[in-house]
Parts: structure tokens; C-alpha cells; sequence
């Protein structure tokens, strides 16, 4: 059994225990709960694990991240205090593989229930599935931002080649008339994402901008955008 003060934490980081129906399952709450350390660099959860208790950050930072065969990384998101891990609740309600990888970032502390009473939870307790409803939609919407950041970086370096080919191709040598929305759907991407980047090149003093026309100003700096 935990003890008084680390019951309180738990509380205090999960308000959702506070507001159960059935206050019994408080109690069993607390006495189920699998309470477990990390050091910092240690796995909580690795790619192809079979999830059997659903995860929850009582304090400390869990950074969440898909490594390619290749040995690249890139950070999903992180857990922190009165978390849950969206990937582990997947996992186990379609009971497959953990996609990702879960480790400390610093010690940290994690309390973990099993899938029977996890579901038992979720089928009785509204304030249980508003917790993880909520959970749901920030996760859903901080890989939507993520996805957002790959893609515009890629059309940054697909947008610089695709002016300096076309200017070259067109005998246009130095500027370019087209529209954002003409290079947009060259690129297959939005107007809006053309016009944002090619705002960027102006600042940045590579390009001009005028009515469906693109002057360019300085080729070199356009090139090595194109080679990254």
C-alpha cells in the first residue's frame, strides 16, 4: 500500500480520482496502482512491447519517439506530471504493439494500473473517459503541429528547387511568373503554406515579390536551401 503522502500527490495530479461515482474505486485505485522509478535515460515503454498496465506520470518528464532503422529520432511528444501516453491506451485498446519508444528524460516517477481496471474505468467513470478524451485531442493535435513542421521544412527545400528549376526551364533566368496557388499545387501543398515560406525568402533578401512574379536576388543562398 502507498503511503498518505504520495496518495495526495496522486490525487492532486489526477483530478479525475477526486471525482469518481463509485468512491470504492478510489480505494481500489490506490491499492491496485504499481508504483515504479526511472532513472533518466531509462525505457518505460520500447517499440513492439505488448502494453499490459496503462501508464500514469506522477512527476518527472517521459519523452515519447520513433527511431527509423536508420538510427534517426524524432520526438513525438513528452509526458509530463498527471499524464497518460495516448500510443499506450491505443495499444492496448487494439492490442498491438507499442509503436514508439518511452524513456526518462529525468527521474521520474510512474504509477501503472492494469487493463481490466482501466477498462472498468473508462465504461463506468465519465470523469475517467473525459480525462482520456482530453488526453486524446491534445496529443492529436501536438502530432498534427508536429506533421505541420516536417512538411513545411521539406516544401522549403522542394519550393527553392522548384523556382530555381522553373526560372532556368522558362529562359526566365533570375525571376519567375507564377502564382502561390499555381506552385502550390505543383507542389501538392496549400497557398497559404507557399506564401508563408516565400514571405521567409523575402526577409531573408532571396527573393522579391511581386503581382504572380518572383525575382530572384541572391541564386546562391536559394541553392544551398535547395542542397539541405
Amino acid at each position: 500500500m502507498i503511503d498518505d503522502g504520495l496518495i495526495h500527490e496522486i490525487k492532486n495530479k489526477f483530478p479525475f480520482i477526486k471525482n469518481l461515482k463509485d468512491k470504492n474505486k478510489l480505494d481500489n485505485f490506490m491499492r491496485i496502482i504499481k508504483i515504479i522509478k526511472l532513472k533518466n535515460g531509462e525505457k518505460l515503454l520500447e517499440e513492439g512491447d505488448y502494453c499490459t498496465d496503462i501508464v500514469f506520470v506522477i512527476n518527472g518528464v517521459v519523452r515519447v519517439y520513433k527511431l527509423s532503422p536508420e538510427g534517426k529520432e524524432i520526438t513525438l511528444y513528452r509526458l509530463y506530471d498527471g499524464e497518460t501516453c495516448v500510443l499506450n491506451v491505443a495499444s492496448i485498446m487494439s492490442n498491438t504493439p507499442y509503436p514508439a519508444t518511452a524513456e526518462a528524460e529525468q527521474e521520474v516517477l510512474v504509477g501503472l494500473i492494469p487493463v481490466s481496471f482501466y477498462n472498468d474505468l473508462f465504461f463506468t467513470e465519465p470523469s475517467f473517459q473525459q480525462f482520456i478524451f482530453n488526453t486524446v485531442s491534445t496529443r492529436f493535435q501536438e502530432v498534427i503541429l508536429l506533421i505541420d513542421e516536417i512538411v513545411f521544412k521539406n516544401v522549403n527545400l522542394r519550393l527553392a528547387k522548384f523556382i530555381l528549376k522553373k526560372s532556368a526551364e522558362n529562359g526566365q533566368k533570375g525571376s519567375l511568373e507564377i502564382t502561390h496557388e499555381k506552385i502550390a499545387a505543383e507542389l501538392g501543398t496549400a497557398r497559404e503554406v507557399i506564401s508563408r515560406i516565400l514571405k521567409d525568402f523575402e526577409k531573408e533578401n532571396i527573393v522579391t515579390l511581386l503581382r504572380g512574379k518572383i525575382i530572384i536576388k541572391n541564386e546562391e543562398k536559394l541553392k544551398r536551401i535547395a542542397e539541405m
